[in-house]
């Protein structure tokens, strides 16, 4: 029985509202009161006499307490049933079956679709028919049907979860038919998620028409429910770029997000949808170093495969410098040397071309902007300070990439791949006999490997190598038909040198005009640092085998899921052919996610930035049509019991008070007065004792007037491990310390159980230092020399077990190999300060050092420079195995000298970024720069521990274990 918005599942139980009456005849009294009399002697008491031997009458606010208790009682038994029109109308008598959209636009509503799901299959339980579920997006080769029990259907839905992957309908049509072949009557009910994927669905449509002999119930998305998609690409200039696709609807607002491959949020963007509008546009304004680390865009809150969109190594751009040794062809600019790179890396770099024709200024002002390419145009003989300077940054990971011109057929310098032979070759030509040459097929072990080489480009002039001079440390990417090289290069550091034999204008060949020449410096351009940051690209493999991304066949790496979460490829999933790639269509076996080598996968994704959403085309006339959202269907039956069972409480409460002498109030509001203040009373003890010693353990910060700045010191150092740095007296350096330590206490927090405080400035002069176990001190240019006390409370510190980090932040300029401390006042910034103070030998880090394998295993120890060397105690051969200790404190050097600025490497502001740059690694020697803190911290805490596990067996044979 249905009353409109309210329905009953047991209408007849109703009936028992008709035993009221007798049930109120049976409550309508209550024994009587008891009756109160004084207490006197006792022989008052004789012949007294109760005589009430009739009960007296209920109260009536009683006798209603006790009616409405059985009126609700009933009613719950009846099962009663708010909003029963939510469940799925299902007409007729025959199997009814449920057709589930499950592909990756059915996602971010998951929930809304499997309580939609358990309500159909409740309500064809209740009628007693089979059910049919059946999910439009399989993981298998093909969908599988069939008539089951309500409850094996319920178990089935339990196991459902969206894929990664468009639905295929026209597959599950077919199953339904088979499995409701011979059936009358069927009722089906189709979840859609409001998409036609590949414009099958009108077909689908007609197919359920034919087989829903009771009718067909199509329910949907609501207003503002829309699935939505995401695709991202990089466009002009490097930005990143966000396209947001739906089928249509109102208005509508979202976020998204760009994540690292940490999960990093890096950047937010929002968008915004006009009614009716179907793509909005987005972008992220991040800096380069930050855009590159981009490998996720995301539409918050929307758990999807289609609302995430994975990048690779393609997407990330390099800083490339461009100078010409020529002036800039205004008028003629097709001519200009640098007129081809500049449209060949625009699509896929940030360029860095300097306007000043000073050779020097430029590379400056290119080395200031941290690129990690720097390509040379017909350039001469590199000499003085900029040689020197390149060379250094080029040791250091730079990519140096020069171009032939008239400069170099004189000849060339120490800063090319291979010597060259004066004078340079010419091919063709009234004078000669040779002919221009087309370039040879890239050999297996060429960064261009796998290049199509058209036939048309050809080479009339070149500089030639020498051919004494080509060993095995050089590289020839690239030759002509007659075998000579064309594009060599060779290692130099940790860097690379390439030098183009040709020009790179069309000069002396056309190959600046070709595709190939793009494909060629998109290749290259994959070699440097990304940004400046220091992380390797896909393809940063040191030269020959960097094309590696460029295999024929790509296996599955990570795959998305339906929710958008990255997990291990499935069973299922199969490898994909390259040249398949840019046509292919995610499915059960091409999952989206990453495919390729492990160290450079390729991103497969749902949405291409061309991609459309196409809406349901018209339904049937006879089609039903429903909406996910709304109220669902509640049953009242445990509302209801427990209303009643509140009542029955209010019953018994009422009669004891009655039973107790009526509702009198002046006795239980004496009583309840007294509670009340002794609660109050203890109350205020409970919240005296905690704000008493709060007061006590933090007057420091809230009340200095009655603590001490010396009492206030040693409070906050020791609450907590914390780390203490210098004051000099400099903002500047004085911030730089704070932020450093601050940024290293968060980076321990995460990786580490080391929970640091706040780091504390101290006045070495006059402040105690025995509360840290570490002290950072930043040298001064301007160091003086300290009082003697000062120099004997250092010492004391040190030789007490605590540790001193001075840091000269001169990138090794004041620091020589060998030094010693013991100076006059002629010397170095830390020899001015710490001259007179009696300090042991130092030394460079040796390998074996405790200081390489605390924490993590380090070789160097850099911050915001790398190159300067860190300084320790030299160590003693006295230890049991041999292996170098420090002379005291367990193990521990008691002073560490840097020159390489640990803490503006550390440093962080509040929002965890760092503050300063790394040089020259970028974020990768960041990293080590928290490692080199962290191995550090753990040195100084844990002492020699790492060391004496070495020792292990000769203790146990000690013991005689």
């Amino acid at each position: 029985m249905s009353l409109g918005a309210l329905a009953f599942l047991n209408p007849w139980l109703l009936a028992g509202l008709a035993a009221l009456p007798i049930i109120y005849w049976l409550l309508r009294t209550v024994p009587p009161r008891p009756r109160q009399v004084a207490f006197p002697a006792t022989r008052i008491l004789v012949g007294l006499e109760n005589r009430e031997k009739t009960p007296a009458q209920t109260p009536w606010w009683l006798m209603l307490i006790r009616m409405l208790a059985a009126a609700l009682v009933i009613f719950a038994l009846a099962e009663p049933i708010l909003n029963p029109e939510r469940q799925a109308a299902l007409s007729g008598n025959g199997p009814v079956a449920v057709l589930v959209d499950n592909g990756w636009a059915s996602a971010s509503r998951w929930a809304l679709r499997t309580r939609m799901v358990d309500r159909v299959i409740d309500e064809a339980e209740r009628q007693n028919r089979a059910v049919v579920l059946l999910p439009t997006a399989v993981s298998g080769r093909m969908p599988t049907a069939k008539l089951e029990a309500p409850n094996d259907a319920r178990t089935a839905a339990a196991a459902l979860q969206p894929q990664p992957f468009a639905p295929d309908r026209m597959a599950a049509a077919r199953a339904l038919e088979t499995a409701l072949e011979g059936q009358a009557e069927a009722s089906i009910v189709w979840l859609t998620d409001g998409i036609d994927h590949d414009e099958s669905t009108a077909g689908f449509l007609e197919r359920l028409s034919a087989l829903g002999g009771s009718g067909l119930t199509v329910i949907e998305a609501g207003a503002g429910e829309e699935p939505l998609g995401v695709a991202a690409n990089v466009g002009s200039g490097g930005r990143l770029e966000v396209s947001v696709v739906r089928t249509g609807g109102g208005a509508r607002e979202g976020v998204l997000h760009a994540l690292s491959a940490r999960g990093q949020r890096l950047g937010e963007a929002e968008f915004r949808f006009a009614p009716g509008q179907t793509v909005a546009k987005a972008h992220f304004e991040l800096p380069l170093e930050l855009r590159n680390q981009v490998t996720r865009v995301e539409i918050a809150g929307e758990p999807s495969a289609g609302a995430v969109h994975l990048l690779d190594a393609r997407s990330q751009w390099n800083r490339i410098g461009l100078l010409s040794g020529e002036s800039s062809e205004q008028a003629q600019p097709l001519l200009g040397p640098l007129y081809y790179i500049e449209r060949a890396l625009a699509p896929f770099a940030q360029l860095v071309q300097p306007r000043d024709p000073n050779l020097i200024t430029g590379i400056d002002t290119i080395l200031k902007q941290n690129a990690s390419i720097i390509m040379l145009a017909d350039i001469g003989t590199l000499t003085g300070e900029v040689k020197t300077r390149l060379e250094e940054w080029v040791q250091n990971g730079g990519i140096l990439v020069r171009f032939a011109g008239p400069r170099l057929e004189k000849g060339g310098d120490d800063l090319l791949p291979v010597g060259l032979r004066a004078g340079g070759r010419t091919l063709g030509g009234a004078l000669s006999w040779s002919t221009p040459q087309p370039l040879a097929p890239f050999p297996d072990d060429s960064l261009f490997a796998g290049l199509a080489v058209p036939q048309d480009v050809t080479v009339s002039r070149q500089v030639l190598a020498d051919p004494t001079q080509l060993g095995p440390d050089v590289k020839v990417w690239a030759r002509l038909a007659d075998g000579t090289p064309l594009v060599t290069a060779s290692a130099l550091g940790d860097g690379q040198l390439v030098l183009f034999h040709v020009t790179a204008n069309s000069d002396w060949s056309n190959l600046p005009l070709s595709g190939l020449f793009v494909e060629m410096l998109r290749r290259i351009s994959t070699l440097g640092r990304l940004g400046g940051t220091g992380e390797a690209t896909a393809s940063d493999t040191g030269g020959a085998n960097a094309s590696v991304s460029e295999a024929s066949v790509l296996a599955p790496v990570q795959l998305l899921d339906g929710f958008g979460v990255l997990k291990p490829p499935p069973p299922t999933a199969q490898a994909i052919s390259v040249a398949d790639l840019p046509n292919l269509t995610p499915s059960a076996e091409h999952p989206p996610g990453y495919y390729g080598a492990q160290g450079a996968p390729r991103a497969f994704n749902l949405i291409a930035p061309d991609t459309v959403l196409r809406p349901l085309p018209g339904l049937p006339a006879s089609a039903q049509r429903h909406a996910y959202e709304g109220q669902s269907m509640t049953p009242l039956k445990p509302w209801l019991l427990a209303t009643a069972l509140g009542l029955l409480f209010a019953d018994i409460l009422a009669v004891v008070l009655l039973q107790m002498g009526g509702l009198a109030l002046r006795r239980p509001v004496r009583r309840a007065a007294r509670a009340a203040g002794a609660l109050a009373i203890g109350v205020m003890l409970v919240y005296a004792i905690p704000n008493q010693a709060e007061a006590q353990s933090a007057t420091g910060v809230r009340d200095p007037v009655t603590m001490s700045a010396k009492d206030w010191l040693a409070v906050k150092a020791t609450s907590k491990v914390t780390f203490g740095y210098v004051v000099t007296g400099n903002p500047e350096i004085d911030e730089i310390s704070r932020s450093g330590l601050m940024g290293l206490g968060k980076v321990l927090t995460l990786r580490t159980a080391v929970e640091p405080g706040e780091p504390i400035g101290v006045n070495i002069i006059d402040d105690e230092i025995a509360f840290f176990p570490i002290l950072y001190w930043p040298v001064p240019a301007d160091a003086s020399a300290l009082p003697e006390e000062t120099l004997a409370k250092i010492d004391a510190y040190m030789k007490q077990g605590g540790m001193i980090i001075f840091d000269t932040r001169d990138f090794g300029q004041g620091v020589p190999l060998g030094f010693s401390l013991q100076s006059g006042a002629g010397g170095t910034a830390l020899q001015r300060l710490l001259g007179r103070l009696d300090i042991p030998r130092l030394e460079p880090v040796p390998d074996d050092h405790v200081l390489t394998k605390a924490f993590y295993l380090l070789r160097t120890f850099p911050g915001r420079w790398d190159g300067g060397q860190l300084w320790v105690e030299a160590g003693m051969n006295d230890s049991l195995d041999g292996s170098r200790t420090a002379r005291r404190a367990d193990g521990v050097s008691s002073i560490l000298v840097t020159s390489n600025d640990f803490a503006a490497a550390w440093a962080m502001d509040e929002r965890g970024r760092p503050l300063y740059p790394t040089v020259p690694g970028g974020e990768s020697q960041r990293e080590m720069a928290y490692r080199t803190g962290i191995n550090i911290v753990m040195y100084a805490l844990t002492g020699n521990y790492k060391a004496d596990q070495v020792h292990v067996p000769a203790l146990l044979e000690r013991l005689g274990q």
